[in-house]
């Protein structure tokens, strides 16, 4: 009984250690939050895991992950309306895959293949119809 309230514990400690934790980093004019960052672990150890940044309106513009402080994985930005505007793809702090940019129509409009940080095709979808 007593080796499983220590591993009970042991698990609560390391999961509080590891949680995300949420900071209004800027606020627009009217109160809303402008930028919110997420960050993981503690004081000057923490590290920033994701960011996502508002309209004065309180519709979202843009989401990100960090890893390692840099970016990495898929960032999606949006029109005011909501509709998407663009997606990335970053590994290791550069791009790197496709990236698609959207009309406001929500049709995506170009395509854009990098590898490591090097553009190395490009679709105007736009041209194609």
């Amino acid at each position: 009984m007593q080796l499983r309230l220590l591993l009970l514990v042991g698990l609560l400690v390391l999961l509080a250690s590891c949680s995300t934790h949420k900071y209004v980093a800027a606020s627009h004019p009217n109160g809303k939050p402008e930028v919110v960052v997420y960050m993981k672990g503690k004081g000057e150890d923490a590290l920033k895991v994701m960011e996502k940044v508002y309209y004065p309106s309180g519709r979202m513009e843009y989401v990100g992950r960090f890893e390692n402080g840099v970016e990495h994985g898929e960032w999606v930005y949006y029109y005011e309306s909501g509709t998407k505007k663009f997606v990335e793809h970053w590994e290791n702090g550069v791009e790197h895959g496709i990236h698609l940019d959207y009309g406001p129509d929500g049709k995506v409009y170009r395509e854009l293949y990098y590898d490591r940080g090097r553009l190395v095709k490009e679709v105007d979808r736009s041209k194609l119809n």
